[in-house]
């Protein structure tokens, strides 16, 4: 059952990813890698996804409508895992 994971970079993001490509389902990974903490976290954890044959990422944020309607009109995953989210409280009460 191919999954669409949001947030799929991120440290939860990556574990249920790692866990549904390892159990042979296919995902589809979205995260806009912002560099809000250290990107080479994010990107390390996405080098070693794409590693999978069943993984397929487009670099995207949910705030582009146009973009994540392309995203689910090609690869029409038959569930949606929403992680994505802006990490820190701090920085929420700034920029909400």
């Amino acid at each position: 059952m191919k999954t669409l994971i949001t947030g799929s970079a991120g440290f939860i993001g990556h574990a249920l990813s790692t866990k549904f490509l390892d159990s042979g389902n296919p995902v589809v990974g979205i995260d806009n890698m912002n560099d809000y903490y250290d990107v080479n976290l994010k990107e390390a954890r996405l080098k070693n996804l794409l590693q999978y044959p069943k993984f397929k990422f487009y670099s995207a944020s949910l705030e582009n409508k146009d973009d994540i309607n392309d995203i689910f009109s090609s690869e029409k995953p038959e569930k949606v895992v929403n992680l994505d989210a802006q990490a820190g409280v701090r920085y929420s009460l700034i920029n909400p």
